[in-house]
């Protein structure tokens, strides 16, 4: 087996494990894990641009935090989501510091104090972060969402609808 089909028989044996609900949103299935894990995760929206990763969490000693872009697609904030999700699931602890771009990001939401506490802990390895990918679209997947790359079946056809509605 190579090394991707080992990845993705171990994301598929975490997914099974995480309460993923039905019908699935972001906010439903943070919730549910927030409940299942006994520890609460707050969702911080925030525009995301070329010098900001759309995606970070910091964990910190009351709760964990995911912040998202939340300038783009609902699909793709549901990828950005449950891709740190997968590292928090997967107690990916992070090899590196915080660019300062990172860090205006997480002053606009956190204390100071708070952030000097975390800002070892957020940059992290390649099998890290292939981890957290494969974990995203797995539970994605198991959620019954489409490909947050292609889009939605709803996206597609409304998109469709439209062009009928100008082209006939």
């Amino acid at each position: 087996m190579d090394d991707a089909s080992v990845l993705r028989k171990r994301c598929e044996e975490i997914a099974r494990r995480l309460p993923i609900p039905r019908p699935f949103t972001a906010e439903s299935f943070v919730a549910a894990l927030a409940e299942y894990r006994g520890r609460r995760i707050e969702l911080v929206g925030m525009v995301a641009d070329r010098d900001t990763p759309c995606g970070l969490f910091v964990g910190t000693p009351d709760a964990d935090y995911i912040f998202y872009a939340s300038n783009t697609t609902v699909l793709h904030q549901e990828h950005i989501i449950a891709h740190e999700v997968g590292h928090i699931v997967c107690n990916h602890e992070g090899i590196g510091a915080l660019t300062q771009s990172v860090a205006s990001v997480l002053m606009k939401n956190l204390s100071s104090r708070l952030i000097t506490r975390v800002l070892g802990r957020t940059v992290y390895s390649e099998a890290e972060e292939a981890e957290a990918e494969m974990l995203a679209s797995v539970i994605l997947m198991r959620a019954g969402r489409a490909d947050p790359a292609r889009g939605s079946d709803t996206e597609l056809t409304g998109g469709l609808d439209r062009l009928r509605s100008v082209f006939g």
